[in-house]
């Protein structure tokens, strides 16, 4: 019978500590081969004074293209740039493996898991793109500057 006791008093105390637990902070993850594809520019919106931050549908910098300028909440219903090679058309939510940022204003770029840039995310400084790490086929927002959400 004292053992029982002891069983559900520590039983008890564990759910309690459970209870209090602190909830995970997102994590973040400096994506970048340290050299720009040279394909994130004003080209990709078009012309004019722009500096996107560009999202690819290959892991490497090839394929096709999505860039905006500026901060985007959720990417549902964008698509990446027609005829830009393989995956041109494709949705971009939760469909890039890639990232480069373009902004060259000393604020970098970060590509979020979750649409309200929220949750883990994966961030490059300006002129820098690599791979994904956190938000590979699992991006839903992309915001100036790093890790601000």
């Amino acid at each position: 019978m004292r053992i029982q006791a002891k069983f559900i008093t520590a039983a008890i105390a564990g759910a309690a500590v459970l209870g209090l637990a602190v909830p995970a902070q997102a994590v973040s993850t400096h994506h970048s081969t340290g050299n720009a594809t040279g394909r994130c520019g004003n080209s990709v919106l078009g012309g004019g004074n722009f500096q996107p931050l560009c999202l690819f549908f290959v892991n490497n910098g090839t394929g096709a293209i999505w860039g905006k300028d500026g901060s985007v909440s959720n990417l549902a219903g964008y698509t990446f740039k027609s005829g830009s090679g393989t995956g041109s058309g494709q949705i971009v939510k939760n469909n890039a493996t890639a990232m480069e940022s373009e902004y060259f204003e000393n604020r970098g770029g970060t590509v979020w898991v979750n649409s309200g840039f929220n949750g883990n995310y994966d961030w490059s400084y300006d002129g820098e793109g690599g791979a994904l790490g956190y938000t590979w086929n699992n991006n839903a927002a992309t915001q100036v500057g790093i890790g601000v959400g």
